[in-house]
């Protein structure tokens, strides 16, 4: 049989294993949650009499994760079996070895926490079949960049490669625009350029990552009041546009110089930049002023904290600096799930901690992928991102790690939270999409393949928000 051939079905074999282990944590996570549970009380069969009752949501959960189980368990045996039957490495052999050996164990944890055991098992069981998706994970990368290392030393021998510096057109510098005479056709481009100023497209997902933090505070038993939630979000709606006018202050010549950025207003001197920096500023008093005075103090602060977090400490000191801005930048949109929690409780949980934690890995899955597609335009405008300094290939693994640290993140999260099957399964579908589209940028190496993958990462966070406030707040009520 041919090698190549051989090794992609070894590929397709292992990412269909990760799949099923991350789907075997999500579930695991609900069931535990709920009353899925106590449905049954026998391992491995079920002889209670609830099992031969109408089927409920509990135990359709109970059920999907004994068979996700199941399923997982016969994958890994069969990944571990092919890893002795085709040359792959020592370390991929280690790491699926690793999850062929735990695998076992995690069953009969599973076993004695169904049968009564003790509850510290229960984070145990969690835990491993973590460590089974991690090594997972791991050894599925390995393997697709050794493909991708083939595949790319043979269009160099042959002369025909699969398109992996087909960047996208990032085209030279451009010229101001021409103001227009009419006066309404120029007013409604100035209300227009202020507009941009403020990117207006980053709000929709950051006012659902607020939501969501309100929607998570409920669970402490506080109620939403529509005068707090409507207050926050306008008040970080001017907080997200006073950030991102200074973003557009700073970096104006730097984006004179990228295809992407050339069409920003403070490039074509649509707006003065001592305007831009006054509209900024009462951006800024006009959002303290409407969270001091409906919302807490607590809210407030954090949302000054979160201006200063971008509009500073990103746009200023690590974006143009450092290849790990992306990393140590997703501070910023974390915040916003704290803000929200604070906004209904006065306080911080830590529910609001872990959704923060789910945004900060998520940010450099999603925002990486950008990075590949318009690497030359990044290195045209002089910006350190991590696909420029450390190559693509480099990029497109840790776009799977912190993928993959993402869904044990949210798996964290409605671990503690206690969310049911419709975060779970949620999560498991958006998940596994935005998976297969990082897998398949290894296959298909183009830069709209990246893009691909930057659109599956925008759906499945707003997907998993959207499940958390449909089972925090719609549901509740």
């Amino acid at each position: 049989m041919n090698y190549s051939l051989t090794r992609q079905r070894f590929a397709n074999l292992l990412a269909t294993t990760t799949i099923a282990a991350y789907v075997l944590v999500a579930l695991g996570t609900a069931v535990s949650t709920t009353d899925g549970a106590a449905t049954c009380a026998t391992w491995p069969s079920c002889s209670t009499d609830l099992a031969l009752g109408p089927l409920s949501v509990e135990s359709l959960l109970f059920w999907g994760h004994r068979v996700a189980a199941l399923v997982a368990g016969l994958l890994v045996v069969a990944s571990g079996l092919a890893t002795r039957q085709i040359g792959v490495g020592r370390r991929v052999r280690g790491l699926v070895g690793c999850a062929v050996i735990l695998f076992p164990v995690q069953v009969a944890l599973g076993a004695v926490l169904v049968v009564g055991g003790p509850a510290a098992a229960n984070g145990l069981h969690l835990a491993l079949a973590m460590i089974i998706f991690a090594c997972l994970l791991v050894a599925l990368v390995c393997v697709l960049e050794d493909s991708a290392r083939e595949r790319t030393d043979t269009a160099r021998e042959t002369g025909f490669g699969p398109g992996t510096n087909e960047a996208i057109d990032s085209g030279g510098t451009t010229s101001a625009r021409e103001r227009p005479s009419n006066p309404l056709v120029r007013l409604r481009q100035t209300v227009g350029a202020y507009l941009t100023l403020t990117k207006p497209r980053l709000m929709w997902l950051l006012c659902l990552v607020a939501v969501a933090g309100m929607g998570l505070a409920t669970l402490t038993g506080e109620t939403l009041e529509l005068t707090t939630v409507v207050a926050t979000l306008v008040g970080g709606v001017l907080a997200i546009g006073a950030s991102a006018t200074f973003n557009h202050v700073y970096e104006r010549d730097r984006d004179r110089r990228m295809n992407r950025t050339a069409d920003r207003p403070l490039v074509h001197d649509l707006v003065p930049v001592r305007s831009a920096l006054s509209f900024g500023i009462v951006l800024v008093f006009a959002s303290m002023a409407i969270l001091l005075t409906w919302v807490n103090v607590l809210a407030a602060a954090l949302t000054g904290a979160a201006i200063v977090y971008y509009a500073i400490l990103y746009t200023v000191v690590l974006k143009p600096n450092t290849a790990w801005n992306t990393v140590l930048g997703g501070g910023a949109g974390a915040l916003p799930a704290v803000i929200g929690w604070a906004a209904v409780t006065g306080d911080i949980g830590a529910p609001a901690i872990a959704l923060a934690a789910v945004i900060f890995l998520w940010t450099p899955a999603h925002f990486y992928n950008l990075a590949i597609a318009y690497r030359d335009d990044y290195s045209r405008g002089g910006f350190p991102m991590f696909p420029v300094v450390n190559g693509v290939l480099a990029a497109r693994r840790h776009v799977a790690f912190y993928l993959g640290a993402t869904l044990l993140a949210a798996s964290v999260l409605g671990w503690l939270a206690g969310l049911g099957i419709v975060y779970a399964a949620t999560s498991v579908a958006l998940g596994a999409v935005f998976l297969r589209s990082v897998i398949r940028q290894y296959r298909i190496q183009t830069d709209e393949a990246a893009l691909q993958s930057f659109y599956a990462s925008n759906y499945y966070l707003g997907f998993v928000l959207f499940a958390i406030i449909f089972e925090t707040v719609i549901v509740a009520t």
